[in-house]
């Protein structure tokens, strides 16, 4: 008989964590707001190249006297430079002090400045709303194709698990103050693509156990034994991608190691969620589930017998 881990235990102390998780992140979004990037804010902007190349971190130093001045490093190599936002509350005298600041620092001939733009706040809630529209357009899809693939119950099982790994992501970033950029974007979606992965692979093995399991009396025990088959997996696969992931976090900086730090986060809550939280949801809606072949297992069995 194969070892069987009884997970389901911890469904119902789990999901209460992550409400507890959520709902501390919630309060921290009220309370503290999300630190928006440069991306997201209205104001004025200006792309600048240093001849240098100080980091993003010196940059931002050299402009600590400038009051509500955003740094971000776009481009690599000799295509580096820095786009430094300013309020739109702000007055435009504000890139003369900008300016002055930088010169200051690194001198007036090593400046190069590249654009100088001004961008509404029509175009920083456009933005925010078609990251919105994208977020909701995956997870559309991936319920779409786990519906066709699997059943309602199981697909809705994984949106679920996704939701959950997304809320957890803005409970930390909100709760740390981590800046939210299009970078954070991009990680979000990166792990909505990791953990349905880890999903799939998991409700696979449910659908499989659902046919061949002659000892199940209940769901929880198909459930147990298919997390109890792909748990190793899981984890393994979860541990390899965090040691890259780790590296990234210890040896960038700037937008790289924001995304490496939610990366950190959206990997263990997806590994976790795909576990727990999915598994736990598909449970509860199967409660009542009853093991029709086990009739046709023991009719086969007393028919060998005699």
């Amino acid at each position: 008989m194969k070892k069987r881990i009884q997970f389901s235990k911890g469904f119902l102390p789990c999901a209460i964590l992550s409400l507890v998780v959520i709902a501390v992140g919630i309060f921290s979004i009220v309370t503290r707001g999300i630190n928006f990037s440069i991306d997201f804010k209205p104001g004025y902007i200006e792309e600048v190249q240093i001849s240098s190349n100080p980091s993003v971190e010196d940059v931002r130093a050299a402009l600590s006297g400038v009051s509500g001045a955003s740094v971000k490093a776009v481009g690599a190599g000799d295509a580096a430079a820095y786009q430094i936002r300013i309020g739109a509350d702000k007055s435009s005298d504000a890139l003369g002090t900008i300016n002055a600041a930088l010169n200051n620092a690194y001198g007036a001939d090593k400046i190069d400045v590249l654009k100088t733009d001004f961008i509404g706040s029509q175009l920083s809630k456009t933005l925010g709303f078609q990251s919105i529209l994208l977020l909701i357009g995956t997870m559309l899809c991936i319920w779409a194709y786990a519906t066709l693939r699997f059943r309602w119950d199981f697909a809705l099982g994984a949106i679920v698990a996704l939701v959950h790994d997304c809320l957890i992501m803005f409970a930390f970033l909100a709760f740390f103050q981590v800046e939210f950029s299009t970078t954070s974007i991009a990680a979000v979606l990166t792990i909505i693509g990791y953990s349905i992965n880890d999903t799939v692979v998991i409700l696979d093995r449910v659908r499989e156990n659902i046919q061949t399991l002659d000892d199940a009396k209940t769901f929880k025990d198909v459930i147990n034994q298919s997390l109890s088959d792909t748990f190793s997996r899981s984890v393994i696969t979860t541990v390899t991608t965090l040691f890259a992931v780790v590296s990234l976090y210890i040896f960038t900086t700037g937008t790289i190691h924001d995304f490496a730090w939610a990366l950190i986060i959206g990997l263990i809550s997806g590994c976790y969620s795909s576990i727990f939280i999915s598994s736990g949801f598909i449970s509860m809606i199967r409660k009542n589930w009853k093991p029709v072949y086990g009739l046709h297992a023991f009719a086969k069995k007393d028919k060998v017998q005699k």
